[in-house]
This record gives C-alpha cells, structure tokens and sequence, in this order.
C-alpha cells in the first residue's frame, strides 16, 4: 500500500534511517546532543527523504551528511508509521553495511560502536524500540514438527541450530503439560549451549521458569481479558504471538509483544483449502504493523529475500526447517 493511501489527505513524512553494521557485527550509534529534542539519547543515523529520491540515495546522503561515510550494501529492516492528527511519519529502515570511510561525528554528536546485544540496555527514542527489536531477532524463526520421540525431536533440533537457527518455537499440542515441560527443559539445555533462544507454548506460568527465554502467544491467547503478558516478562524475554488479520496485529501491539507471525500467507500441506491471505496482502498487513513480523505458511528458505524485502522480518516455518532431516 502506498503512503500515500495509508495517510489519506495527511502530510507523510518520510525518514530514511540507518542500522550500520560493521564488518564484526558491532553497529555504531550516535548520541543527540543535549540541546536537541530527545538530548542525551541514542539513535540510528537517519533523515528525510527527499521527494523523488531513491531511499538508498537518502541514506547515503545522511550518512555522509551526519558520519562521513557511506554504505555499499543496504538491506530492508522495517518499517514503522507513527500517526499524528496532521502528519504520518514514516521510519523506513535499513540495514546498512560494507562502509567506506572512517566515521565522525560531523555536528559535534558522539558515536559509538556497540555489540548487538547491547542495544536493549541503551536510552533510545521510543520510536525506536521496534527497530532495536528488529536488529536483535534473526531472519529465520523455526518451529518444530511432529516427532515420536524424544531423540527425534533433539536430533532434528541440534542439525538445524548447526545450520544456523538462532530462534525456535517449541510447539508440541499433542503432549501433556508434564511430558512437554520435560521436553522444554532438555530443549533448553541443548540451545543453551549455542545461545539460542528457545520459545514455548502455553500460560503466564511458564515465563517464571528462569529458563524460559519468551513465549509465544496463539490468536485466542491474545484476546483474553485480564492477562498482562509483558508484566509477566522478565527483562530479555520475547514475547511473540500468532496473528491473522489486522485486527489481531493491533491487539498484539497494544499488549506489548515484540513480534509476530503473520499467517497463513501461502496454501501448506497441513492446513488444506484453508483461505491463505496471499503475498499482496501479507505485505500491507505486514507495512502497517509497528513490530517485526514473521511471515509463514508455505513459505520456504528460497522465499527470505522476497519477504524481507516486503518489509518483514523474515522467515518463519515448520516443514521448510523440519522436513531437512529425516
């Protein structure tokens, strides 16, 4: 959906803002001077775009502009509208990588590089939160399938953590609650290791387990009443939920989640003749939603560049992880 359509007779304002990742991973932030609206917090690098400027053209333009340097290389992040009675601001944000030149504060600002995980401790705008979010969660969220047994179920875990999986849904509605706690907690033990972020299933409780890394919420969940599930949240726990339509996404945003799967966007073996919402509509459901968003359903490894591209944050999947291994 254009800008356009999405502010009706509003001004847009659109802003290009930077994410810059080094070549060890660390991203560099710049402190707003004192005197400045929001003085003294951290902020991505970023500024308006031009009418009739390419954002990559943008981006450079700030980047030089505010850090003398540029990008070679940018890739979508997210996208986040802030609605005010007489404007709509437009955060378009990129990754922006392969930098070229020595970086400074041109207007006095101090910058700092940063590792990735100390983002969330920092004082950024409130804006921001949803990109510091972004930056944080991986491109490819698995969910795990059916399995027989335990030593199938460990199995097909530890081969996709070696090829790369950094989140994990543990999804298993078939068991009871003692049989999948147990499970949980082997789980646990093995992503540990790797520093994997594992989410279960289930109510508030199991977010008191100290090993729970976050939990992720169904589409019913989501419209109980009396239910404060990020009070609930220790400090670094996700807290995802499944969504289908707009009206979910807006409830899940009022909660406090930090992100969603949005389904199901393409027809899958599991669910058939289920009504899919189509790439079309997944990215205008995807473009207004103000966190992350995973798309899933039918969707495979091949799919991520589309998908991001398309303003979400990635991939999410059980058979395009699960079935890899037999």
């Amino acid at each position: 959906m254009s800008l356009e359509k999405q502010a009706g007779v509003r001004k847009v304002v659109h802003v290009a803002v930077a994410v810059i990742r080094g070549e060890d991973g660390r991203i560099l932030i710049a402190r707003r001077p004192d005197d400045k609206h929001m003085g003294g917090y951290w902020e991505f690098p970023g500024g308006k775009v031009e009418e009739g400027e390419l954002i990559t053209t943008a981006l450079n333009r700030e980047l030089k502009e505010e850090l003398d340097i540029e990008a070679g290389h940018f890739q979508k992040l997210i996208s986040i509208r802030h609605d005010y009675p007489d404007k709509l601001v437009y955060l378009d944000t990129w990754w922006a990588e392969d930098i070229k030149g020595q970086p400074r504060g041109n207007e006095g600002q101090e910058i700092r590089w940063v590792e990735l995980k100390e983002l969330p401790e920092l004082n950024f705008p409130p804006a921001n939160g949803p990109i510091v979010t972004a930056a944080l969660l991986p491109t490819r969220y698995m969910i795990t399938g059916p399995f027989d047994a335990a030593a199938e179920l460990l199995e097909k875990v530890s081969y996709q953590i070696e090829q790369g999986i950094e989140l994990i849904q543990f999804r298993a509605p078939w068991l009871d609650e003692a049989a999948y706690q147990h499970l949980a907690r082997e789980l646990h033990h093995l992503c540990r290791e790797t520093s994997v972020k594992l989410l279960l299933k289930g109510g508030p409780d199991k977010l008191a387990n100290t090993w729970c890394d976050g939990l992720h919420l169904t589409s019913k969940q989501l419209q109980q009443d009396g239910v404060d599930w990020r009070a609930a949240c220790r400090q670094g726990q996700w807290l995802a939920a499944s969504c289908h339509n707009q009206q979910q996404i807006d409830r899940a945003a009022k909660l406090g989640v930090d992100f969603v799967t949005l389904s199901p966007v393409m027809p899958t073996n599991t669910h058939p003749g289920c009504e899919t919402l189509g790439e079309e509509r997944a990215a205008e459901l995807t473009e207004g939603c103000p966190i992350p968003v995973f798309w899933l359903g039918g969707m495979s490894i091949a799919d991520e560049p589309t998908i991001i591209e398309s303003g979400a944050q990635g991939v999410a999947a059980v058979g395009a992880f699960w079935s890899q291994i037999q």
